[in-house]
């Protein structure tokens, strides 16, 4: 993939229902070269745009980080992950761990059965686990929504449900599917935007050969506090970070970064180790990515919304 590409679905991770004509203002390119290249990445599979729920919407307002040590073959162990409901990323990773695992939890509890759970897979020989403290950026997710705003009905949930599956459905074809008009979608759909419960965006493949490397870091920490909030800062000021997270654990943060080459991923790791704040930077390539679920299904959301 060129450079056009990579800047293109950057736009669209972030804003899946842009039109046409703003994305390419963004890029400076025509409105027809945009259509074509978005038309023919989405055929391809090399992107999906669907509407991702926060967690807190859906009841698991936990989440923790997984690396696991593998012995022996790993895709069954892989296999046996993916049937997890609460696994929301699962990945086959480089280094002295075999997998990344991400768990949504309702609670502590759960939590611990999860990982029980996952210890008792046959060749899963250690687990190690951070559990996100704050998140400070979540690319397919956003900010987290406000407390109060963490209610939605019946209507919202059949929305949610469709742009789950196509996050670029036209307002109309939501009324059609939904029995409701399409100026009443199209305020439901922008209050959900709003209030940050949903959010549209490009989920890329990760399977096929492209140049970008999706990577990850654990940093440990000097331990001052005013150190923290300066490497926080560095991590969100570099924008090809897709998620970064304080975490209580191994490490103090963690960090996914999605770089254009080798190179790119290698000058930003130097450069979070140079910050005076670091005392160590533990970093993994994302080898294969067998799992990253942003659905739910429409049951749950109906339990959630009914409680």
């Amino acid at each position: 993939m060129n450079e056009f590409d990579e800047d293109l679905i950057r736009a669209l991770q972030l804003d899946g229902r842009a039109q046409f004509s703003t994305l390419a203002a963004q890029l400076g390119v025509h409105r027809t070269l945009v259509a074509q290249r978005v038309g023919e990445l989405l055929a391809s599979g090399e992107i999906r745009i669907l509407a991702a729920v926060h967690p807190r919407a859906v009841g698991l307002p936990v989440q923790v980080n997984l690396q696991l040590r593998i012995n022996g073959p790993t895709s069954p162990v892989f296999e046996q992950l993916g049937e997890f409901p609460n696994v929301v990323f699962l990945s086959e990773i480089s280094g002295q761990s075999q997998a990344v695992v991400e768990v949504w939890a309702a609670d502590l509890d759960d939590v611990g059965r999860s990982v029980r759970e996952i210890q008792s897979i046959p060749g899963v020989a250690g687990v190690q686990f951070s559990v996100y403290d704050r998140v400070l950026r979540r690319l397919r997710l956003g900010e987290d929504p406000e407390p109060n705003d963490l209610v939605f009905d019946d209507f919202d949930i059949a929305l949610m449900a469709q742009l789950q599956t196509d996050g670029r459905l036209t307002f109309g074809e939501l009324a059609r599917r939904t029995g409701r008009s399409a100026s009443a979608c199209r305020a439901r759909v922008l209050r959900l935007l709003d209030s940050r419960i949903m959010r549209i965006g490009a989920v890329r493949s990760r399977r096929r050969a492209t140049n970008s490397v999706l990577t990850g870091v654990g940093i440990m920490l000097t331990g001052e506090e005013h150190d923290l909030a300066s490497v926080e800062e560095l991590l969100v000021g570099i924008p090809t970070i897709e998620f970064a997270a304080r975490t209580l654990g191994r490490y103090g943060l963690i960090a996914t970064i999605a770089a254009r080459s080798l190179a790119d991923y290698t000058a930003i790791v130097r450069r979070i180790r140079a910050h005076p704040g670091v005392y160590s930077v533990e970093s993994w390539i994302h080898a294969f990515v067998w799992l990253e679920r942003y659905e739910w299904s429409l049951d749950r959301l109906e339990r959630l919304a009914s409680r």
